[in-house]
């Protein structure tokens, strides 16, 4: 079966026939696959992110006794020819649009095109994100003083004071990372007055709980702000 790695619902599930084989279809996303057998010891994947088209072979080891040896492997990996996604934006390359729209469609953090700055009484960065929730914006000509307020992927056992506290942000242009762990610069703290005129598309992720592998670094647990420029 495929199994949410957020809720550990299944998805979708079968039987194999007598030599073993199975066959599965599912959304586009993140998944894991679970086997099970009566007498024999279940087993779990890791997550695999899948987008539409995608076709994977995998092995599945069973074990009647302790763990199986090996874990479950994908031993084929076929991808459809690349389509740039219809939502991305002709500016962008062609890669980084791919994987913009695949972090927008799993849904964690918020995602951001040329529409939708538009449509904002913004010209700046900064102040595109003072409209923003879970931010804290206290000057947006300086990203040192725009932070998470923590509410996104805090647990049930965290005070309300903890929950109210800012928290500090990492930032990435065109996916590498701008500012210095534990200082202030002037080129990332300019960052709040870049014009959105200049920007393709933006990435808010206001906690661990929505931060993707692409971004996640040690020091970032509260979230990142990812920016995507133009190209002319």
């Amino acid at each position: 079966m495929l199994v949410d790695p957020v809720t550990d619902a299944a998805i979708v599930h079968t039987t194999t026939d007598s030599l073993g084989q199975f066959s599965l279809e599912t959304r586009a996303g993140a998944f894991q696959i679970a086997a099970i057998r009566p007498g024999y010891q279940s087993v779990l994947s890791a997550p695999v992110t899948a987008q539409r088209g995608e076709r994977f072979t995998v092995k599945i080891p069973i074990s009647a006794v302790g763990d199986p040896l090996h874990q479950i492997a994908v031993v084929e990996h076929v991808k459809p020819d690349r389509v740039v996604p219809k939502s991305a934006i002709a500016d962008m390359q062609a890669s980084d649009a791919e994987s913009f729209e695949t972090r927008r469609v799993l849904g964690a953090g918020l995602h951001y095109v040329a529409k939708d700055f538009e449509k904002a009484n913004a010209a700046t960065l900064g102040e595109f994100l003072q409209g923003l929730p879970g931010l804290s914006v206290r000057n947006p000509s300086s990203t040192a003083s725009i932070q998470t307020t923590r509410s996104a992927g805090m647990n049930t056992a965290t005070s309300r004071s903890a929950v109210n506290a800012p928290c500090h942000m990492g930032w990435f242009m065109d996916g590498h990372r701008l500012d210095l762990p534990g200082r202030t610069d002037p080129i990332t703290d300019g960052l709040g007055s870049m014009r959105l005129e200049d920007i393709s598309a933006l990435e808010v992720f206001r906690g661990l709980s929505e931060m993707p592998p692409e971004f996640a670094e040690p020091d970032l647990r509260c979230g990142a702000v990812a920016i995507w420029t133009r190209h002319r």
